[in-house]
């Protein structure tokens, strides 16, 4: 009986021992786990104000309020894992924000795709630039990192693909509203006929116009309504009307991108070379397309292009080489000006310069002459090959003797100067530097009397 109270005394002695020893380092285990467990926390709480959904978010805190309830000096907490769990709760809540984004961004590129889509097949009623906003969306969905951000891309998307429907169906509308032919089948066919020779003349698809207007044909022929024809014909009609129409804004759109172009290459811009042969390859293709889809995807090309030469226009404006001060440069090759100022562009157009044979010297010269208006008379006898009839012109700067001058020319479409001009000779120059007229009025009054002249190849 005395061993076993001696026995039952010293396992009582060892126990209390245990417990003094284990306590300090349990309070410091705790101490521990209880900033993990806040950690964690934090992680839920953000991944929930950032999109992670609430079924998910919720059901993650219950499981660490679990972890939470075990206190320090409870047997429980001894013998637990709590890291472990706290770990694997942090783990689990990274792993399901990921899948979550991952299925929402899933998401978003299928209605990126639709988008796309609806866009390339209904070009021909949507305006610019609406057909190359494709790739926009892509980067905004690329720059959205969470959840929250993902979703907000997909509400602006939905809401954008919403407006263009029905700027689509507002156009339709409009085009077939506009072939009010019902009751006169006769010109509508004649319409038809007009509409299909502008689109053979620009190389664009006729649609089905030829083989719904001989429907209705046959059906005045035989003595019918002919009201479903009418019908089908006018919407084909519309659908002619807005591909042609798509197709004439491109080709304003390359004049406008073609001077960036131009610019650039005459500025020597950063990838002045590459816009040059992205827009030489929009033109031919532009020449092959006959689609809408082609005509949309021209339009996305010159879309870039328009940007990305403007881009670099805007970065590159100053710190080129030229000469102090104020100085005009013209290069012949890409029949472009520009005025430069402390080696700042300030300004830049398109000119037309010597026709063959009388082609614009190159060299450095110097405005030493200005005059407003003025009148030109030609030095040779009619019947010469290079005869003009007398021309006023509005604003006159001489740069080198024998009548070399920056001028306006009211004989020229603005459209026409630029690459090539300087080879139609009903408008190319004697060998002036021929410049749009509302350029030349502000190049007069900012060009003063010994302005350097830098006319290269």
């Amino acid at each position: 009986m005395r061993a076993s109270r001696w026995f039952v005394v010293g396992l009582g002695t060892c126990l209390a021992v245990a417990v003094v020893l284990d306590a300090p380092l349990a309070y410091r285990s705790s101490s521990q786990l209880k900033g993990e467990s806040q950690a964690v926390s934090q992680l839920l709480s953000k991944e929930k104000a950032l999109g992670l959904p609430a079924a998910q978010a919720n059901s993650l805190q219950a499981q660490l309020n679990q972890v939470n309830t075990r206190q320090w000096w409870s047997p429980t907490f001894l013998f637990s894992n709590q890291s472990g769990r706290l770990a694997s709760l942090r783990a689990q809540a990274l792993g399901d924000w990921n899948s979550a984004l991952v299925a929402t961004r899933k998401k978003a590129q299928t209605l990126l795709t639709s988008y796309t889509d609806f866009v390339g097949h209904n070009a021909a009623w949507l305006s610019a630039p609406s057909p190359g906003q494709a790739k926009a969306w892509s980067a905004e969905l690329q720059r959205a990192k969470t959840l929250g951000a993902v979703d907000a891309v997909m509400a602006q998307l939905q809401l954008h693909l919403i407006q263009v429907e029905s700027q689509v169906k507002a156009a339709q509308a409009k085009a077939a509203a506009s072939v009010t032919l019902a009751n006169a089948p006769g010109g509508l066919l004649q319409e038809a006929a007009q509409l299909e020779a502008i689109a053979k003349s620009d190389n664009l698809a006729v649609l089905q116009v030829p083989q719904d207007a001989a429907l209705l044909r046959q059906a005045l022929s035989a003595n019918q309504s002919g009201a479903a024809q009418t019908v089908a014909l006018s919407q084909q009609l519309g659908l002619l009307k807005a591909e042609i129409g798509l197709n004439d804004s491109l080709v304003q759109q390359s004049q406008a991108v073609m001077d960036l172009v131009d610019q650039a290459g005459a500025e020597q811009t950063p990838n002045s070379a590459a816009y040059l042969a992205q827009y030489q390859s929009s033109q031919q293709a532009l020449k092959a397309a006959q689609t809408p889809n082609q005509l949309a995807q021209v339009q996305a090309t010159l879309n870039a292009v328009q940007q990305g030469a403007q881009a670099s226009l805007n970065s590159d404006q100053c710190g080129h080489t030229t000469i102090s001060g104020k100085s005009i440069y013209i290069s012949l090759s890409l029949q472009e000006m520009v005025f430069y100022d402390g080696g700042c562009a300030l300004k830049a157009t398109p000119v037309t310069t010597g026709r063959p044979l009388l082609r614009t010297p190159t060299g450095t010269f110097h405005i030493f002459d200005k005059q407003t208006p003025y009148v030109f008379i030609s030095p040779w006898p009619p019947g010469s090959p290079f005869w003009y009839p007398t021309s006023p012109v509005n604003w006159v700067m001489e740069f080198l003797q024998g009548g070399y001058y920056i001028h306006d020319a009211p004989w020229e479409p603005t459209s026409e100067y630029g690459p090539g001009s300087e080879n139609i000779t009903p408008q190319a120059s004697h060998g002036c530097v021929q410049i749009p007229g509302a350029v030349m009025a502000w190049a007069y009054a900012w060009t003063p009397m010994g302005t350097p002249v830098v006319i290269a190849n």
